[in-house]
């Protein structure tokens, strides 16, 4: 069994009721943070997890709202982790070890970290029945999606992307995908330069109504306006009982 803890359900601009989007992956010991915006330390308490002991990072892009948390989370490691593990791609990698040193956070007091280029193999983690895998998606450059393998399951988070079928169908079937739904069809017409970079409901449902065993759990939603959940909502509700719409610090159990 997997457990999926959302932080964060918003995009770039959160909302009153939604963060930027992060979450955590649990499978059995093993526990990772999905992408690292702010508060996150607050946002770990929120969910009952100890964040002095959490081990293993993945930021899966360099956007501010996916990497501006972690500076503040090593810190707050301070004498309590001797440990962290931060799997990403080397333009991140980059960013964090050059603000380490700004901030002075290489001291012996604080958890030594160890910087994983997922793009090095295949499989960049192999422990526990539990494999990662990172696939580059259509975002900014060496910005990656993730698919996780346990047991007979299977989760695919795309990240930040652009729609791309080509993405999608290269998978292959999987029981959960987290989807990257930034708006809706109506929303990206009147800004049309997000199909560039982030994918719109409408779209996303075209593409999954014929997955009858895949559950969609779309995420990363621009909330400018009150009514653009409910346009979201009613372009995915084709997909019937194969969608989850999660909020903020809801749970999902993957038996």
């Amino acid at each position: 069994m997997a457990k999926i803890i959302f932080l964060g359900t918003a995009s770039s601009i959160p909302t009153k009721n939604r963060d930027n989007t992060s979450f955590l992956f649990i499978h059995k010991d093993n526990f990772f943070l999905v992408d690292c915006p702010g508060s996150i330390t607050q946002k770990l308490l929120k969910a009952d997890i100890n964040y002095k002991k959490l081990k293993n990072i993945i930021i899966t892009h360099q956007h501010p709202d996916h990497i501006y948390g972690i500076i503040s989370l090593i810190h707050t490691q301070c004498y309590f982790n001797d440990r962290l593990n931060i799997f990403s791609n080397i333009d991140v990698i980059k960013i964090i070890k050059k603000l380490v040193v700004m901030f002075k956070l290489n001291k012996k007091d604080y958890p030594k970290i160890n910087y994983i280029n997922v793009f090095n193999k295949k499989i960049f983690y192999n422990k526990g029945n539990l494999k990662i895998l990172a696939i580059k998606n259509k975002h900014i450059k060496n910005s990656f999606g993730l698919k996780f393998i346990f047991g007979k399951k299977s989760v695919f988070f795309t990240s930040d992307t652009s729609f791309s079928k080509k993405l999608l169908d290269s998978v292959g079937k999987v029981d959960y995908i987290i989807s990257d739904c930034t708006a809706s069809s109506i929303f990206f017409k009147k800004y049309p330069s997000l199909y560039k970079m982030h994918t719109d409901s409408n779209t996303l449902a075209n593409y999954m109504k014929d997955k009858k065993d895949t559950k969609l759990i779309p995420i990363h939603f621009l909330l400018l306006d009150s009514t653009e959940l409910k346009r979201i909502k009613n372009e995915l509700k084709i997909l019937n009982k194969n969608l989850i719409i999660p909020k903020d610090f809801q749970n999902i159990y993957i038996n």
